[in-house]
């Protein structure tokens, strides 16, 4: 198997998890929190393989994000959707990746906690006629959980950037004191493609602080941002922050 086709075969199964129909084996229910990526370790007929990269997972009320820059295209991946337990048992159900909206899927992963996260295991995957053994370890991360967890859906942008950036389109997910974003818009012709994903806090007058872990803008890394976000409802969320010193309003639905 070429390097390239190793990665995007690690990038597609990130997305898809193990298919539905795979036995595995059974576990206790993962609880919500947020995770980094320890490694990928893949074995082919006693040939291993160990990848590391920058990626975070987060699981809150039964939802799901991920996200991370893929080595094979240079493009962001990403995964997000609905989660539930069944007998042991963790079945993904991917709603939006970095290109939309999905539909009708729904796989299978055998999830195994550890001490300080989860691994998840799967055997025999088939990619490219090669077939081989993978396992993921993820860390789990220090952080509360707030009323803002959930996975959330960009319905409106008020901005004041004068008209720069068109078909603007967001996800964002908040959960054990994490956030992870994925967004696409219109620039100057061209379609962009990004995500980011980091740790946030709230101080006494509730002004939200995110600070950036990794992401696929430019020097976007240790960067902090300062927003007001207020629950409309339960299921609404509205985020105000400055970019270039002009006001952005961003308001979300709950998915």
């Amino acid at each position: 198997m070429s390097f390239k086709s190793l990665l995007s075969a690690v990038g597609i199964t990130s997305l898809l998890g193990c298919a539905a129909e795979e036995e595995v084996v059974a576990t206790t229910e993962l609880a919500d929190g947020a995770f980094l990526l320890g490694d990928v370790t893949l074995t082919e007929k006693g040939e291993v393989t160990v990848l590391k990269r920058a990626q975070m997972k987060i699981y809150s009320n039964d939802r799901y994000m991920f996200a991370f820059m893929h080595e094979g295209t240079d493009k962001p991946d990403v995964g997000a959707g609905l989660t539930e337990w069944k007998d042991g048992t963790l079945i993904e159900s991917p709603i939006f990746n970095q290109d939309g909206s999905l539909e009708n899927l729904h796989f299978s992963l055998d999830v195994q906690e550890t001490e300080g996260g989860f691994t998840q295991s799967i055997e025999g995957l088939e990619s490219n006629g090669h077939v081989y053994d993978m396992v993921e370890t993820w860390d789990r991360q220090a952080g509360d959980a707030s009323a803002f967890d959930g996975l959330w859906k960009l319905q409106n942008r008020a901005s004041e950037e004068g008209g720069e950036i068109a078909e603007f389109s967001e996800i964002k997910m908040f959960g054990g004191g994490h956030f992870i974003f994925s967004q696409s818009f219109m620039l100057e012709g061209k379609m962009e493609q990004h995500f980011g994903f980091g740790d946030f806090s709230i101080d006494a007058d509730g002004v939200v602080t995110e600070t950036v872990i990794a992401s696929s803008f430019e020097d976007f890394a240790g960067v902090q941002h300062k927003l007001t976000m207020e629950l409309v409802s339960e299921n609404e969320l509205n985020q105000t922050f400055l970019w270039d010193g002009k006001s952005i309003t961003q308001s979300y639905i709950r998915q």
